[in-house]
This record gives C-alpha cells, sequence and structure tokens, in this order.
C-alpha cells in the first residue's frame, strides 16, 4: 500500500509524503474516500480507505488539475480524491496480480472527526506534519 500511495502521489499529484506507523488519533476535518478491490474468485472484498485533511486534499486535487487550490469547489476536490483512490487501488491489483482483482467504484466524502481507519493505519506527513490516514481492511 505504501509503494502504491507514494507511486500515485508523486507521479500523479507531485508531492512526497511519508508514513509513520501508528495511527493518529487527530481530530480534523477533511476527506474520506474508500474503493473495494475484489477478489475473482471467491473471497471477501478489500477496502481501500484514504482520509486527508482538508487543506491538503486541495493541494492535491490542485495540483492534479494544474489549478490554484482557492479555485476548487468540493465537487471539484471529491472528484480528485476519488481519482486518487482509484489510482491507488489500481496500482495495488497491478502488484496483486490484476488478472485476479476487481475494481469497484470510489466514493468520497467530507468529513470532520476522527479518521475511521483501524489500529493498522498507516499516518501520512508532509514536511512533519500530519496530513492524513490510510488503511486496508478485508471484509
Amino acid at each position: 500500500m505504501k509503494a502504491a500511495i507514494s507511486e500515485v502521489l508523486e507521479t500523479m499529484y507531485f508531492t512526497d509524503v511519508g508514513f509513520q506507523g501508528e495511527p493518529s488519533e487527530e481530530v480534523f476535518e477533511g476527506w474520506e474516500v474508500s474503493i473495494e478491490m475484489s477478489p475473482v474468485a471467491q473471497g471477501p472484498p478489500t477496502s481501500l480507505t484514504l482520509s486527508f485533511v482538508d487543506g491538503f486534499a486541495r493541494e492535491l486535487a490542485a495540483n492534479m488539475l494544474g489549478v490554484d487550490s482557492e479555485n476548487l469547489n468540493d465537487d471539484e476536490v471529491r472528484d480528485a480524491m476519488q481519482e486518487l483512490a482509484n489510482m491507488v487501488a489500481g496500482s495495488c491489483v497491478v502488484l496483486l496480480g490484476p488478472e485476479n482483482w476487481r475494481l469497484g467504484l470510489p466514493s468520497a466524502q467530507k468529513k470532520q472527526g476522527k479518521a475511521s481507519h483501524p489500529s493498522s493505519a498507516l499516518t501520512m506527513v508532509f514536511e512533519g506534519s500530519f496530513v492524513g490516514q490510510a488503511s486496508c481492511r478485508q471484509g
């Protein structure tokens, strides 16, 4: 998951994040986006969830769209977050064997509070500051 997130953020969003093993307990206003990866053979799907603080999500969207972050509306940020989840999940599927997996449709919502990630979540930092979390959950 780290490799997929890093690759997509660097190549498509021109941003590099660091990872910490401990999930953050920070309360934040931001975006949460999820996408399911389902095995072609029988088995439970895996849900990839990414959460980003609003300012960082807007910067990512602006980088992707080549515009100033102040000119973005929530629909544009939502679309960019959904595309980010789609690309990260797609990269994971390529690493796992694309013939064995199907991707669902991503969904993103604006959220306030703690990120809803399991204790195994990765915390993402940018320039030393908390910017989001990532997790995969089976079932």
